[in-house]
């Protein structure tokens, strides 16, 4: 029985182990971004690496941004799940284990993935398997952002655009938890929202121009589009800065008005250690996700077409197999 629990007898004790099969159902990428599912063989976990039993996995743009460069291939990069098997050397870890990471490889719309340890988290247990699939990609690169690359501080003024997506809600409640005072942009249906999140400010893009509205802030996230960079210049102090998941800030611009700009580049501190860092503040109540909608594999078309649309209120997930509704299972 696909992942049937074996109990093995270990002399002292007894631990639980996941039995993974031969093969499983998985999200295959098609020519021109197609989705379909098949039956597909069960990746297996090299050295360093964990095969995870996925529960539920989140939807990312990037996704069906680079599926022109996957065909063929299992569809997704953010997994919560169950650890099944642990690869050579792999150590820290125990088979049964709730947890969370980037099964970049491998690919996540399936029912099993292999994520490396150093891209590997522990699941908050407050976290349900759908929430948690929400975190990878939108907690770890909006921690990245505003921390490792803007460096905020208690008592800073934070401007992110694109506040109600998946990065941006995820950025606006880690700058509230460094202390810093936070101004959201969105649509006008999401400032109640933006506010639950932890923003004082929300601003309507539709209706207002971000540049009329604010001046000197500290830092500027911009998750929206690489006009908001050229736009955001304008609203930071001197010395502060622009930090841009939407392409680089124009330097020569940058330099003009004496702000530092970039985007999080992943080096320094591991996938693992941010991730771990992020759900010690959802252990503190100081970060949630909000699932806007969840879809069986068989809908993951009708997923990435609402991700296309940008107007999604945190998060989609694609949930994979069933579970028991408690939150800690």
């Amino acid at each position: 029985m696909r992942g049937s629990l074996l109990l093995l007898s270990l002399g002292l004790g007894s631990s639980l182990a996941l039995a993974a099969p031969e093969t499983m159902q998985g999200v295959r990428i098609g020519e021109g971004g197609t989705l379909s599912v098949a039956t597909l063989p069960v990746p297996k976990p090299g050295p360093g690496e964990v095969l995870v039993r996925v529960r539920a996995a989140g939807v990312n743009p990037v996704d069906w941004k680079i599926a022109s460069r996957r065909v063929g291939q299992v569809a997704g990069t953010d997994v919560s799940g169950v650890i099944d098997t642990l690869g050579e050397g792999v150590t820290g870890w125990k088979v049964g284990e709730q947890v969370l990471g980037f099964a970049r490889q491998s690919g996540s719309y399936a029912e099993y993935a292999v994520v490396p340890v150093d891209s590997l988290a522990r699941k908050p247990l407050s976290m349900t398997f759908e929430e948690a699939a929400g975190v990878p990609i939108a907690g770890e690169t909006a921690y990245r952002a505003l921390h490792e690359v803007a460096q905020i501080k208690p008592g800073q003024t934070v401007l992110i655009h694109g506040a109600a997506g998946g990065v941006g809600s995820a950025g606006v409640q880690i700058a509230k938890a460094a202390g810093a005072r936070v101004i959201g942009t969105a649509s006008a249906n999401n400032a109640d929202f933006l506010r639950s999140l932890g923003a004082q400010q929300a601003i309507d893009y539709r209706k207002q121009k971000f540049e009329d509205v604010v001046k000197k802030v500290d830092v500027v996230f911009n998750t929206a589009d690489k006009e908001t960079n050229d736009r955001s210049i304008a609203v930071v102090r001197e010395g502060g800065m622009l930090v841009s998941i939407v392409g680089m800030p124009d330097a020569i611009a940058c330099g003009v008005a004496k702000i530092r700009c970039g985007t999080p580049i992943r080096n320094g501190p591991t996938n693992a250690e941010l991730l771990a860092r992020v759900g010690e503040l959802a252990v503190a109540g100081k970060f949630k996700v909000h699932v806007d909608q969840v879809y069986s594999m068989e809908e993951a078309e009708k997923a990435w077409e609402k991700s296309r649309g940008g107007h999604a209120r945190g998060k989609l997930i694609i949930r994979v197999s069933e579970g028991p509704t408690m939150k800690h299972q």
